[in-house]
């Protein structure tokens, strides 16, 4: 029974160890680097069929690679490592590299975790082909959220204003250009201000860009930091890579407060 008791004992400790060097993770910085790359022929050759109404949309609670900019960014750039992969998917046929980058974050648990907007591929209007975001978040292991989407315009990319008649998927229109809207002008009046609200109601409201087809790929993963993981769709795919950032490099990279 002693002997029992003893065991319980240890298994006790040893899951709040476990439990507590979890939560040491979340607010430590970490290196995420991400490629997505498409496929010209992925849905064909699978068979699969496209969605005929996708749900796209995107999180109430986000940051954009704009958030580099500041005294304090959210996201801070730094030189990829994985151009080697790159390299290998441009020489592959029929696949294009829509977005590569890395950069520093510091992650929290999932609740906190604002999703990064990503886009990438040719642009159109306000839109790219490769829209959506990624939320990464850190409990006992890294978790990775997808919320991303390839459009595809026909055969002629249809402009902004050639929209009202179309009977595409309509697309999101991105935060950081909502935002703008939003955005009013400050200590302007009189004519400048008049020709200002001219203007304004002469562009907008836009109405929202259509996609003849859109592809989706929203998938949940956990991750382990330092390992390559690949997420797959026949029209594209994700390489990503989480690494840790020790404290040391961290606290020599930061700038000298006086």
């Amino acid at each position: 029974m002693r002997r029992f008791l003893h065991l319980c004992a240890s298994l006790v400790l040893a899951t709040a160890s476990g439990i507590a060097s979890a939560k040491n993770y979340a607010g430590n910085t970490f290196e995420i680097e991400m490629i997505v790359f498409g496929r010209d022929s992925g849905l064909a050759q699978s068979g699969e069929n496209w969605p005929a109404s996708p749900r796209l949309e995107y999180p109430q609670q986000w940051v954009d690679f704009n958030s580099m900019e500041g005294e304090t960014p959210l996201l801070q750039q730094v030189a990829t490592r994985l151009d080697n992969k790159v390299a290998a998917i441009r020489r592959a046929r029929g696949q294009q590299v829509l977005f590569h980058k890395a950069w520093r974050q510091v992650l929290q648990n999932k609740r906190n975790s604002p999703a990064v907007v990503i886009n990438g591929g040719n642009p159109v209007g306000d839109h790219h082909q490769l829209e959506g975001s990624v939320t990464i978040s850190v409990a006992r292991y890294l978790h990775l959220s997808t919320n991303l989407w390839l459009s595809e315009f026909g055969a002629q990319q249809p402009s902004v204003a050639d929209t009202t008649t179309s009977r595409g998927i309509a697309l999101p229109r991105p935060p950081m250009a909502e935002q703008n809207m939003s955005d009013e002008p400050m200590g302007l009046s009189g004519q400048s201000a008049q020709a200002l609200t001219v203007d304004a109601i002469r562009s907008e409201p836009r109405p929202p860009l259509t996609a003849s087809r859109v592809a989706v790929l929203q998938q949940e993963r956990r991750m382990r930091s330092g390992e390559l993981h690949y997420l797959d769709h026949p029209r594209f795919g994700i390489l990503i890579e989480v690494r840790p950032v020790e404290q040391e490099e961290e606290s020599e990279s930061a700038p000298d407060t006086l």
